[in-house]
């Protein structure tokens, strides 16, 4: 799988050192819920991030693979949805 674009939602507001480690992601705080917005490498850097979150005891409300701005085919067309 190749580098790939996602929106991840959480909620409540994510712990400053976290975010810290999240320089290459763009972090959005919004009235009960955090939003993350970048690109990953593949599909393991995306399970490790989740895995961090869950393992604070944060939940993950949603997570999104985003359409590639540059208009490349994606095995997912258009931005896919995952509500947990």
């Amino acid at each position: 799988m190749a580098e790939a674009n996602y929106e991840i939602h959480v909620s409540g507001t994510l712990p400053l050192d976290l975010l810290a480690q999240l320089s290459g992601l763009d972090v959005v705080v919004e009235p009960a819920e955090t939003v993350l917005y970048g690109a990953l490498p593949d599909q393991s850097s995306l399970f490790a991030l989740i895995a961090r979150i869950h393992n604070l005891g944060i939940q993950v409300t949603e997570i999104r693979r985003l359409a590639d701005p540059d208009g490349d085919e994606s095995p997912m067309p258009g931005p896919s949805r995952l509500d947990l």
